[in-house]
């Protein structure tokens, strides 16, 4: 008997496997109406998910990396705010985690797999989850706004994201990220920001202004260990005089999602943040994706959107229809 539940995939094109994983979403989820539309360029992602909500889809779902997710994410609000805002508060986003990093799932109890997504569905298991808005300069110099549910950075991981596009990534993702670490590091310099919280103000140089809703990026790198995907505060980690060596040095503890216990790196929440470059316009990097520059404004929308994922933490238990 078929599922009356309408269920939208959005594939990574790019990736080498995305035929072999469309078969096995039609076998998984054979029971139920579904749409699977595959990305054919950067930006298509947006607009298949704004689309797919636009025509009734009630689960819209990831199936790609950290940037992929992105584009979903911001395509699921764009298409919500076409038809009827609050419905997406009875919309639900799935993730089936097949990119490079796949640093936002780390934050959840379960595997993103397409089984596990299935078992969600079924059990109607989900948890709802902060975002990010990030108000920008976008590179056309245009006013730009972004969704994110992960991290956004600004300066030297802006610079790292532009080398990791043009990298090749046939040696893996470990290799690839800390290989644009490692340039950057050589190359880029501390940079003077003025950064206001909620409750600070600072202007200092600084190497690089992480703004997490996550724990990870990079690959696996847990920059912010008191990030927390649904307390309503951004982390804010402030990486001011650092070097190559002193990421090296730094670095065991930084895969382990511990603190760094470093003269220039300090911890803080807040619900919004301004940045401004008190020299040239800094690149900003959000979910591995280079987006624009600062001047840029960022906002806390807590517990914007449902997730479609399990664990006894931070489930909450809802028909998913």
């Amino acid at each position: 008997m078929m599922n009356s539940l309408k269920i939208a995939f959005i594939v990574n094109g790019a990736k080498k496997k995305a035929n072999a994983t469309m078969k096995e979403i039609r076998h998984v989820f054979s029971g139920y109406s579904i749409d699977i539309f595959l990305t054919r360029f950067s930006g298509h992602a947006i607009a298949l998910a704004a689309s797919a909500v636009s025509g009734g889809a009630q689960v819209i779902v990831s199936v790609g990396g950290d940037g992929t997710l992105n584009e979903v994410l911001n395509g699921f609000l764009q298409g919500c705010e076409n038809t009827l805002p609050l419905r997406r508060q009875d919309l639900f986003l799935g993730i089936v985690a097949m990119g490079t990093g796949n640093d936002f799932v780390r934050n959840l109890e379960n595997k993103a797999t397409l089984p596990e997504l299935k078992r969600c569905i079924d059990a109607k298991l989900y948890q709802k989850t902060d975002i990010g808005m990030a108000e920008f300069t976008a590179p056309d110099s245009t006013p730009g706004v972004r969704y994110f549910l992960n991290i956004a950075d600004i300066g030297i991981g802006g610079v790292i994201a532009e080398k990791i596009s043009r990298y090749s990534r046939r040696l893996g993702a470990t290799v690839t990220y800390q290989s644009a670490i490692f340039s950057a590091f050589m190359t880029y310099s501390p940079q003077p920001i003025s950064v206001q919280t909620d409750t600070e103000q600072v202007r200092s140089n600084m190497m690089g202004l992480v703004i997490a809703n996550g724990k990870h990026f990079g690959n696996g790198l847990g920059i912010a260990p008191f990030g927390e995907i649904n307390d309503g505060f951004f982390d804010v980690v402030m990486l001011k005089n650092i070097t190559l060596f002193d990421y090296l040095l730094q670095m065991n503890n930084v895969k382990k999602c511990k603190p760094i216990r470093h003269p220039e790196v300090s911890y803080s929440k807040t619900q919004s943040l301004t940045a401004q470059s008190l020299s040239a316009p800094l690149p900003i990097d959000m979910d591995g994706e280079f987006i624009g520059y600062t001047p840029v404004h960022f906002s806390v929308l807590p517990l914007w959107i449902n997730i479609l994922t399990a664990g006894e933490r931070l489930v909450e238990r809802r028909a998913v229809i």
